[in-house]
């Protein structure tokens, strides 16, 4: 029998939500691949708006969400945590193709995506019992988490900041910049932020949100990363190695710290859903933890 998971309502209505944007994520990714040799970007600067950033949501970014939902159907508290983090990034990666992609059929996709995504993640944030998943991860590393993700956070706000500023009054620098800065400014970095600080408190919600925080910020970077080097690699937005390099850090560095976060509790084992009547206890359920 599938172990419990720490909800307050049934996620049916988001495994199916889910499944749509998984089926978005292709669609999208697999229309923008095949458009031709000028693609449907006819240009784009931005190696978040292109194919090599296709190629990486189809390879990268679409197995991560369908595997966290894999897991968390099974049971599993560790893909119950990551399912809205993989879902976040999708909203936080389509983002850029809203504000950056040329005006086209696909646009209503990307609307999809973006809106779908962010519905379900609050479905399922709100269906997570907090108190429950902070008393499953006590052994967890909060703090030294939490403030991790605060200093990633400020340091990518100065970073986008400077950038910024060194755009001001280009032209091109404005069209490469618009479609990050309203990614990293308005959707993916306030929320690291917040979250970093919910952990830092020890808040319950804090909780829920890191392991899909770090998530997404190892997403960001190795996503970039793969589609920086695919972009290279056919002639589409250039990057330096030295930016692929550091967003491969980042990568590497959250990812870790996701790891670091789940070693203690991601062994223990939760108890079924339902006992059989001969080996219920005196209080009908055990509670556990089941990675």
């Amino acid at each position: 029998m599938p172990p419990t998971l720490p909800v307050t309502r049934d996620l049916t209505v988001a495994y199916a939500a889910s499944l749509i944007v998984a089926v978005g994520i292709a669609l999208a990714a697999v229309t923008g691949l095949v458009s031709g040799p000028e693609g449907l970007y006819r240009g784009s600067p931005l190696v978040l708006v292109s194919k090599g950033a296709d190629a990486a949501n189809l390879l990268i970014v679409l197995p991560t969400l369908l595997g966290s939902m894999w897991l968390a159907r099974r049971g599993s508290l560790t893909g119950l945590l990551l399912w809205p983090g993989a879902l976040f990034y999708t909203l936080y990666g389509y983002v850029p193709y809203l504000v950056g992609a040329p005006f086209g059929v696909q646009f209503f996709v990307y609307v999809g995506l973006v809106t779908l995504s962010a519905f379900t993640v609050i479905g399922i944030v709100a269906s997570v019992d907090g108190r429950e998943v902070r008393r499953r991860l006590a052994g967890a590393p909060a703090r030294s988490v939490g403030g991790a993700l605060l200093v990633i956070a400020v340091l990518a706000f100065a970073g986008l900041t400077a950038a910024a500023i060194g755009a001001l009054g280009d032209p091109a620098g404005d069209l490469g910049m618009r479609p990050l800065a309203v990614a990293d400014w308005a959707v993916g970095t306030p929320v690291l932020l917040l979250g970093g600080a919910l952990l830092w408190r020890r808040a319950p919600l804090g909780y829920v949100a890191a392991p899909g925080l770090l998530l997404v910020s190892g997403l960001g970077g190795v996503t970039f990363a793969a589609a920086a080097v695919l972009d290279n690699l056919q002639a589409g937005p250039r990057t330096e190695p030295a930016v692929i390099a550091v967003h491969l850090v980042i990568g590497a560095v959250s990812f870790g710290l996701l790891a670091f976060f789940l070693a203690g509790p991601a062994r223990q084992v939760v108890a079924p859903t339902r006992m059989s009547s001969g080996h219920a206890g005196r209080d009908g359920q055990q509670a556990g933890n089941h990675v």
